[in-house]
C-alpha cells in the first residue's frame, strides 16, 4: 500500500508552564489546510485535532495549543483553529 506524501508523522514535544507534553501528530493537508491530529498519554490522556490556516505557521500553532494546553476548559476532542 503506497504511503500518501501529503502525510507525516513526528513525534513532537512541547513545554508549557511546568509541563511537558510529549505526543504524536499526524498531519495531512487538504484544501490548503493542515490538519494535524495530536495524541498526548500521561497522567492525563487527550487527542485533539488543529485546524491550521494556510496563512499560519509554526509559532501561531504552537501558541495555540498551548493556549489550549492552559485552559481549564480543555476536553479530549477539542477541534483548535490555527489562524
Amino acid at each position: 500500500m503506497a504511503t500518501d506524501p501529503r502525510t507525516a508523522v513526528e513525534d513532537v514535544t512541547l513545554d508549557v508552564g511546568n509541563e511537558r507534553w510529549q505526543g504524536r501528530s499526524v498531519l495531512t493537508e487538504g484544501a490548503g489546510w493542515q490538519w494535524v491530529r495530536l495524541a498526548h498519554v500521561g497522567v492525563q490522556r487527550y487527542l485533539v485535532l488543529m485546524k491550521i490556516a494556510p496563512n499560519a505557521d509554526e509559532r501561531d500553532a504552537v501558541r495555540a495549543l498551548e493556549w489550549w494546553l492552559q485552559s481549564p476548559g480543555r476536553e479530549d476532542g477539542d477541534v483548535i483553529e490555527v489562524s
